[in-house]
C-alpha cells in the first residue's frame, strides 16, 4: 500500500465494485478479494483488489491489497512507445508521398514545357 493512503470501503477513498470475478485473488484470510475503485487524489479511478472483510473487524489479516492493473505503468509505457513508432512511420510515409507528388508535378510541368517548345 502506498504511504498514507487509505483504501477502506468504509471511507471515501475507495468504492466497492459489487461483482466479483472468478479469477479474483484470495486474501490471506481465505476470502476472495473484492475489486474496488480508488478515489484518492493520487490514484483516482484506479482499480485494486482488497479483502472483502477489510476493516469490517479491524483485524490485521484482512489487509490484502493489490492493484488490479499492477503492470499498468509498464503497459502504458509500452503502448506510448507503440503509438510514437506508428506516428513516426506515418510521418515518414506522409513525407514520401509529398515528395512523390512534388516529383510528379515537376515531371508533368517539364513535359508540358517540352510540348510547348516543339
Amino acid at each position: 500500500m502506498l504511504s498514507g493512503e487509505k483504501v477502506s470501503s468504509e471511507d471515501s477513498s475507495s468504492s466497492l465494485v459489487t461483482h466479483t470475478l472468478r479469477n479474483n485473488p484470495m486474501c490471506t484470510c481465505g476470502s476472495p478479494a473484492s475489486l474496488r475503485i480508488s478515489n484518492t487524489p493520487r490514484n483516482p479511478g484506479r482499480s485494486f483488489f482488497g479483502c472483502s472483510k477489510y476493516n469490517s473487524q479491524g483485524l490485521p489479516h484482512y489487509n490484502y491489497f493489490k492493484w488490479a492493473d499492477n503492470d499498468s505503468g509498464h503497459e502504458r509505457e509500452k503502448e506510448l512507445v507503440k503509438i510514437e513508432i506508428n506516428s513516426l512511420r506515418n510521418e515518414e510515409e506522409l513525407q514520401k508521398t509529398k515528395a512523390e507528388f512534388q516529383f510528379q508535378q515537376i515531371a508533368k510541368e517539364l513535359r508540358r514545357r517540352e510540348e510547348e517548345v516543339r
